[in-house]
């Protein structure tokens, strides 16, 4: 079946495709609440600002804009995530299209890209992710029309590309040695080093991003300061644990056979021209993240951008024999199993290991948060609501009916801390919410006078306890111990 599919591939069907997992996309999407990080950066787009503490401000924008139109629901949320990847999937089919001239090998470069785990995931969490791979992948297309056809006014498209991929994530920076050490590195178009062009070209991007940089001149630099210290360690220790990890990670998100098989196809076929203009769109991410990996911990989705240039060689340099059908198969069947289980929640892991549960009973909790802070103030009183981290405090904000702010008083910084200032609330009675996965007593990390359990919100599952959260009532707030 698989054979029959791939061999039979063309645009016609890539297009019924992508329109139809894109509309199952929106479906799934639609029925799954907020992850953690979507509720804080929903938050961020009803605080519109040049930049945030975590990242950029692109996916701020982009989730204001759809909920501006569709209303804040999941389905805005999600089509900003669906969207992106579909649009990266046109263009992936545009890239190898343009190189290959081969409507199967630009449609299958596309299928796959649609199959593997990590952009299945990708397509249905409202990431910067997601617009950081679409305008990669845009910036890729449009530089081999710079090399192929020698066309300087791509150079000013790329610039503009490369300036809102800066807005949405500092990875974006990679595309700059991608270009640079290419065009170094090959004879006949080491001319363009010379050009006008291309300088142009990087001080426009810059330009295009110097909000973030005056964002972070007026914050005492605390976004460049924190990924640039406070994700690395200050100094270099091999750790095998976390590189493994790392390895063990990208292999699960891209699914095992297709990825030996996708970094086969590149290093074998490195030297031919096409393949080398593809893999130095990818080699530059893969170095510093492999090497960051090799002492730090690492995020599996932070190679999403490498992979793409990749799956095109891996599609253009491989006959799709047996084993190679079944690494599509296996992938295809991880996708699934990954939708099904977000749908779902049916996990073979316990409760407190199922991160997806996060995605659930928030709703519930942040109903009756709701109703005891209107109790706790209808005679008057001044009340505060607070988590203990970013994650509760953005899923209570996004599911509180009213809209109360929420309080991130945590051990660390996020962007929370520049909205408003925590001492603010010292002396003020607090309402503070914790659930199961994370199960700390406000005595643990707070100073007060007293504490009381007021509910626990419990979230239940095909029978199974997800989820509990519980509501304390904090008198006269001191601060963290």
């Amino acid at each position: 079946m698989i054979k029959d599919i791939l061999d039979n591939f063309n645009k016609k069907k890539f297009i019924l495709f992508l329109a139809g997992i894109t509309i199952f996309r929106l479906i799934i999407g639609s029925y799954l609440n907020l992850s953690d990080d979507e509720a804080y950066y929903l938050l961020w787009s009803k605080n519109l600002g040049m930049s945030y503490y975590d990242h950029p401000p692109l996916i701020a924008y982009l989730i204001r804009l759809s909920t501006s139109i569709f209303g804040e629901n999941n389905f805005s949320m999600r089509l900003v995530s669906a969207g992106t990847i579909s649009a990266t999937s046109i263009y992936i089919y545009k890239i190898s299209y343009y190189l290959y001239k081969s409507e199967r090998i630009a449609g299958i470069s596309g299928l796959i890209f649609n199959i593997l785990p990590l952009y299945s995931f990708l397509s249905i969490m409202a990431l910067p992710d997601s617009p950081l791979i679409l305008l990669y992948t845009m910036v890729l297309y449009y530089f081999l029309k710079v090399i192929y056809e020698k066309d300087c006014r791509s150079w000013y498209i790329i610039a503009i590309l490369t300036g809102l991929g800066l807005l949405s994530k500092y990875n974006m920076f990679m595309v700059y040695p991608s270009i640079f050490f290419y065009l170094l590195l090959s004879k006949e178009n080491r001319f363009w080093l010379l050009k006008k062009e291309p300088y142009i070209a990087f001080i426009v991007s810059i330009l295009m991003f110097s909000p973030v940089i005056y964002w972070n001149y007026s914050h005492n630099w605390g976004s460049f300061q924190f990924h640039l210290e406070g994700r690395q360690s200050k100094t270099f220790r091999f750790r095998p644990t976390k590189f493994f990890q790392f390895i063990g990670g990208q292999i699960g998100v891209v699914s095992p056979i297709l990825f030996f098989g996708i970094f086969t196809a590149s290093i074998k076929n490195f030297k031919k021209p096409d393949v080398n203009i593809l893999f130095w769109f990818a080699l530059p991410l893969i170095g510093v993240f492999t090497f960051s990996s090799l002492s730090n911990s690492s995020k599996v989705h932070w190679l999403a951008c490498a992979y793409i240039p990749m799956i095109i060689v891996f599609v253009r340099y491989t006959e799709f024999n047996k084993l190679w059908r079944i690494g599509i198969g296996l992938g295809a069947g991880l996708s699934l199993i990954l939708y099904f289980a977000a749908a779902t929640l049916v996990v073979p892991l316990k409760p407190k290991e199922n991160a997806l549960a996060d995605m659930q009973g928030w709703d519930m909790a942040g109903a009756r948060v709701q109703q005891i802070y209107d109790e706790s103030t209808k005679d008057g009183e001044e009340w505060f609501l607070f988590g203990d981290r970013y994650q509760t405090s953005s899923q209570l904000a996004a599911y509180l009916p009213k809209k109360e702010y929420v309080y991130n008083l945590s051990g660390g910084t996020s962007q929370f801390d520049y909205w408003r200032d925590r001492d603010g609330v010292i002396g003020k009675n607090g309402i503070f919410v914790a659930h199961s996965f994370y199960n700390r007593k406000p005595e643990d990390k707070f100073l007060f006078d007293r504490a009381e359990l007021v509910d626990t919100v419990v979230f239940k599952r095909w029978g199974r306890i997800q989820r509990e959260y519980y509501i304390y009532k904090v008198y006269n707030f001191r601060g963290r111990k």
